[in-house]
């Protein structure tokens, strides 16, 4: 008796359980089934690359003007046995370079002198719903960009479009005396990827089997333009005169400023703002506050001739001097033998001088 008792107490939580199942799923209580994860096969991808446009550098360029976004897209076909979703990371590594400065990247001028550091990262791309990863710069080791779910409505052959932007951000340039012209690298090995779930592990597109073909040689390239000032260090001032102006002297001193060391650079002496109007050679003056009276002046170069510029009324010519950061170059003004000590007062004049390359 007491067996038969216990079946049946079996019996009733059974039938218990079977009646509550019914009532539960009625009641809208059920939790859905996880979203079917489809396995993604045979990766086919061709990349497309936009066209190289070199960075322009210069001393002032803000970052902005200093970084290049190439975008880099990868058209795929991939085969799914069944519907669904399926998730796929992007991954991404890249070589230190040809011309490395320890873990920093360089580009290297043509002539070899210089280099400028550049910085290397990625950013997504154009793709719907990718979850990105924090990225702060390309490396030698994998890492993972963004990860993405595929939903695949049929089973077959689909397409998708994987893209990022490679992001390369030159330094600012506060050095001086870097060489003027074409800068460049070289990534000779860079990979990028397609992992199957949420890490770079599972290969389902990528090197070594599928490599990158030419985009696998990546360039880096910037342009320096040559850019070259100069800061007048000393003035002409020729000093009080009490009894004479004739034959005193002043010595002047420029220093040459180049961003990009350049073989000649052209020096020239504008006319002043009050040149001499009267018959003979026209000479630059200095001129009182009230511009009536004047004293004549000459700009002499270190050779001893007149300074001016081509096409001057100024007699003279300009002054060639090698284009080095750093350099000085003297100046020496002279008041003619002959000139008449002139009415007393403050007498000046601006002379703007001109640097060509």
């Amino acid at each position: 008796m007491p067996v038969m008792i216990a079946r049946l107490r079996r019996i009733f939580r059974l039938t218990i359980a079977l009646l509550i199942a019914p009532a539960l799923g009625l009641g809208g209580l059920f939790l859905p089934m996880p979203a079917h994860a489809v396995p993604t096969e045979s990766w086919h991808c061709t990349p497309e690359l936009e066209a190289l446009l070199p960075v322009a550098l210069s001393a002032t360029a803000p970052a902005g003007q200093r970084t290049d976004r190439r975008t880099i897209s990868l058209n795929c076909s991939f085969s799914v046995s069944a519907p669904g979703s399926s998730l796929v990371t992007l991954c991404l590594s890249a070589p230190l370079g040809a011309n490395p400065d320890g873990v920093v990247r360089e580009v290297r001028s043509a002539l070899g002198n210089t280099r400028v550091h550049y910085a290397l990262s990625a950013e997504p791309g154009n793709v719907p719903g990718v979850q990105p990863y924090p990225f702060d710069a390309l490396t030698p080791t994998l890492k993972p960009l963004y990860t993405v779910a595929i939903q695949s409505n049929v089973e077959g052959t689909q397409n998708f479009r994987h893209q990022f932007k490679l992001v390369t951000e030159f330094e600012p340039l506060s050095r001086r005396g870097l060489d003027a012209g074409d800068y460049a690298d070289l990534l000779n090995g860079f990979v990028v990827s397609i992992h199957e779930g949420s890490t770079c592990g599972t290969v389902l597109w990528g090197a070594p089997n599928d490599p990158l073909g030419e985009l696998a040689n990546l360039p880096v390239a910037a342009t320096l333009a040559p850019q070259c000032d100069f800061v007048v260090n000393t003035s002409l001032d020729f000093g009080t005169a009490s009894i004479s102006v004739a034959g005193r002297k002043a010595d002047g001193l420029i220093t040459l400023a180049c961003l990009t060391n350049l073989s000649t650079v052209t020096i020239s002496m504008g006319t002043g703002n009050s040149p001499s109007t009267g018959p003979g050679p026209t000479t630059r003056q200095m001129q009182r506050a009230d511009g009536i009276t004047f004293i004549p002046y000459l700009i002499l170069k270190p050779d001893g001739t007149e300074w001016s510029q081509k096409g001057s009324m100024i007699l003279g010519s300009a002054l060639d001097a090698p284009g080095i950061e750093g350099s000085t170059v003297s100046i020496t003004g002279v008041i003619p033998d002959g000139t008449a000590l002139p009415p007393a007062g403050s007498y000046s004049d601006t002379v703007i001088i001109m640097l060509g390359f």
